[in-house]
C-alpha cells in the first residue's frame, strides 16, 4: 500500500517525499511530468503522471492508497487570471479527496497557510481566534475556502487534517515558497540590504524539517476536521536578520525602506504585470500583509501531535551551513 503526495515537486513537498522515502515508505508522486532532480531517483518513489485538476489521472494515482499529503496548491503572488487561484486551490482540492473517498484512502493531510489565520495583535493567534482583519489576497481566500471543502469531506467520512505553516525556512529548493532562505543566501553573499518599513514587525518563523516532521505526525495523531498551526518562534525582521548575521559572520549595512514607498513601487509592479503579463516582485497585497505582525501560537501542535519548534540561531545556523557546502 502507498502514500500519495501531491505537490512534490514543491518545497515542502519535495523535503516529505524525501523524509517518507528514507523511512522506507513506498510514496507515490502525482506530477504533471516527471521531476528533473535524480533525487527522485529511489526505488521507493514512483511517479504517477497526472494532474489535481483532472479526475482520471487523480482516480488511477489513488490506487492502492491508503493516506494522502496533499501539497499541490496555486501559492504565488498573483496570476494573469485570478481564477486560477480557485481553479487549483479550491476545485483541485475537491477533486482530490473526492477521488481519495472514492478509492477509499484511510486520511488525508491537507497542507493549508497560516495565512488563514491573520495577522495578530497584542496576543498570538491559535486556531480558534478569529480573523481581526479580512483576507489581502486571492490565495489566502481559496486557502480558507479550501479548509472549508476538507472540513465537509471530513463529516462526510473521509477525516482530513488541516495544517498551517507560517514562514517556513531551511535547506530545500529554491521557489516561491521559499522566500526566507533566499533572503538568508543574498545577505552571506551580500547582496541583500533592505528592511520592509521599520523591521518591528513579527513573523513566525518555522524550520522546514519540523514543518515536514509536523505532517507526518498530523497523519498519525491528528483530528479529521482540526488544524494545526505550525509555526515557530516568533521574532521581527530585526531579528531575524541579526541572526543571519551573527551566525553567519557577515555584517551588513541595512537600509529600512519605508512602506509608503514600497506601495507605490509595488503599484507600479502591478501596473507592469498587466501590461507584460510577467507575474510582479511584489504586489499591493503583500506589502498591505507586512505592516501587521503575523505572531503564532502552536501550542496545540505541540500538545496533541509532539510537533517540535527549533530555536531561531539553531535553524537559521543550520540553513546557512547548508547554503554555504550548496550554493556557495
Amino acid at each position: 500500500m502507498a502514500i500519495l503526495i501531491t505537490g512534490a515537486t514543491g518545497y515542502i513537498g519535495s523535503s516529505l517525499t524525501f523524509k517518507l522515502a528514507g523511512l522506507g515508505q513506498e510514496v507515490r508522486l502525482l506530477c504533471r511530468q516527471k521531476p528533473t532532480s535524480p533525487a527522485y531517483n529511489r526505488p521507493n518513489i514512483h511517479l504517477a503522471i497526472g494532474d489535481i485538476n483532472d479526475k482520471p489521472s487523480l482516480e488511477a494515482a489513488m490506487k492502492d492508497v491508503t493516506q494522502v499529503y496533499h501539497l499541490a496548491a496555486y501559492a504565488r503572488l498573483w496570476a494573469k487570471d485570478p481564477g486560477t487561484f480557485h481553479k487549483i486551490n479550491v476545485e483541485g482540492t475537491r477533486l482530490v479527496l473526492e477521488s481519495a473517498k472514492k478509492a477509499g484512502v484511510q486520511k488525508v493531510v491537507y497542507t493549508s497557510t497560516a495565512g488563514v489565520i491573520g495577522p495578530s495583535d497584542n496576543t498570538p493567534m491559535d486556531e480558534n481566534r478569529p480573523r481581526i482583519t479580512g483576507f489581502f489576497n486571492h490565495y489566502e481566500t481559496t486557502k480558507a475556502d479550501s479548509e472549508e471543502v476538507c472540513r465537509q469531506f471530513t463529516k462526510d467520512g473521509l477525516p482530513v487534517v488541516i495544517v498551517n505553516p507560517a514562514r517556513v525556512y531551511g535547506p530545500g529548493l529554491d521557489t516561491v515558497s521559499n522566500p526566507v532562505t533566499k533572503i538568508m543566501e543574498r545577505y552571506i553573499k551580500k547582496n541583500w540590504k533592505v528592511i520592509p518599513g521599520n523591521g518591528n514587525d513579527v513573523g513566525s518563523y518555522c524550520h522546514v524539517e519540523d514543518v515536514v516532521n509536523g505532517h507526518i505526525l498530523a497523519m498519525e495523531k491528528g483530528r479529521g476536521g482540526e488544524r494545526y498551526i505550525m509555526g515557530g518562534v516568533n521574532s521581527t525582521f530585526n531579528e531575524l536578520m541579526n541572526a543571519i548575521s551573527t551566525t553567519s559572520g557577515v555584517k551588513l549595512k541595512l537600509y529600512h525602506i519605508p512602506f509608503p514607498l514600497l506601495k507605490m513601487f509595488s503599484h507600479l509592479q502591478m501596473l507592469k504585470a498587466n501590461i507584460t503579463g510577467i507575474s510582479p516582485m511584489i504586489t499591493p497585497d503583500w506589502v498591505a500583509k507586512y505592516e501587521y505582525d503575523w505572531a503564532l501560537d502552536s501550542s496545540k501542535a505541540v500538545n496533541e501531535l509532539g510537533y517540535h519548534i527549533r530555536t531561531l540561531q539553531d535553524g537559521v545556523g543550520q540553513t546557512i551551513e547548508w547554503l554555504r557546502q550548496n550554493r556557495m
